[in-house]
């Protein structure tokens, strides 16, 4: 892999799980950062870190006046303010039309655009291997959505970026984020099918991703990237391992699920080849272990 050290500014829109670990390992890199973020809280955490940071919402078009486009790197790494339809359309596809149409009309010269979504857009039920070119016919309403967002990005034109990436990040996990764990100590009964797969991304593997794929010199651009660990366990398998770790009995579960939810395995394969990128995690047990102990 090829990796380009002399670009050395990013702005992250976004600045929860997975943007403020993008943050953390910019910084490392000796990096400039400034952080977007709606939060107050979010913004002193970046701040604390070394980052600058900008408050706003991002679906409007207020922020525009405070940032200049002259930034390597934008990465787009919001969450939906709340879980709704309206919320996901809010943040997801509105945020990124606004971000496109702030780079479009200020004409900056950003070398890459990316913007982090989800392996909730692959709808299959039948446990198979999905990658990248996989269809997404039958997808849910808030997957259409991302979807939708991942083609605003994909589809700027150059005076946006002159790249622009989408990275579909599976179930994260990692510090600070403990909710199967804290529900197995409170013993409590587990909802959906043990038998499905759960495919998982720890948040400091989803920054080294995003990271991978901004320092290459090899990629053209228009691609788009799965980034999981690429064991396919079952919620079975990994709340039967936590809980014996724990030296407590696997709590039950119910068996019920969303009717013709997704099942299916995730390929981090493409990813992997093109910029040489593996995870830290590989395995729920590596990611788990670290924080099972305190």
């Amino acid at each position: 892999m090829d990796t380009c050290n002399l670009s050395r500014s990013i702005l992250i829109f976004g600045c929860g799980y997975v943007g403020l670990e993008l943050a953390r390992q910019s910084l490392n890199l000796g990096w400039a950062v400034t952080a977007f973020t709606r939060n107050i809280q979010a913004a002193r955490k970046a701040e604390e870190l070394g980052a600058k940071s900008v408050t706003g919402i991002l679906q409007d078009r207020e922020w525009w006046d405070q940032l200049s486009p002259e930034y390597d790197h934008v990465v787009n790494s919001v969450g939906a303010y709340t879980p709704s339809l309206e919320g996901y359309h809010q943040s997801y596809l509105l945020g990124m039309k606004s971000i496109v149409d702030w780079l479009e009309q200020t004409n900056g010269n950003v070398r890459n655009l990316l913007f982090t979504s989800s392996s909730s857009v692959y709808p299959q039920t039948d446990g198979s291997l999905v990658n990248e070119k996989s269809g997404n016919q039958g997808v849910s309403a808030r997957g259409k959505i991302l979807l939708d967002a991942e083609r605003v990005c994909l589809q700027a034109s150059e005076k946006s970026a002159t790249h622009r990436f989408v990275v579909r990040l599976s179930g994260l996990y990692g510090p600070g984020r403990h909710l199967l764990v804290d529900k197995i100590r409170r013993q409590e009964p587990m909802s959906g099918n043990p038998d499905r797969v759960l495919n998982l991304t720890h948040r400091d593997d989803a920054a080294s991703a995003i990271l991978g794929i901004l320092q290459s010199e090899d990629l053209c651009g228009g691609e788009i990237f799965n980034a999981c660990d690429g064991q396919h366990a079952t919620r079975g398998e990994i709340v039967r391992w936590v809980a014996n770790k724990l030296s407590l009995d696997a709590p039950k579960f119910l068996g019920i699920d969303e009717d013709n939810g997704p099942d299916r395995r995730v390929d981090n394969s493409k990813l992997k080849k093109a910029v040489g990128w593996s995870p830290k995690y590989p395995t729920f047990q590596s990611g788990y272990q670290d924080f099972l102990a305190s």
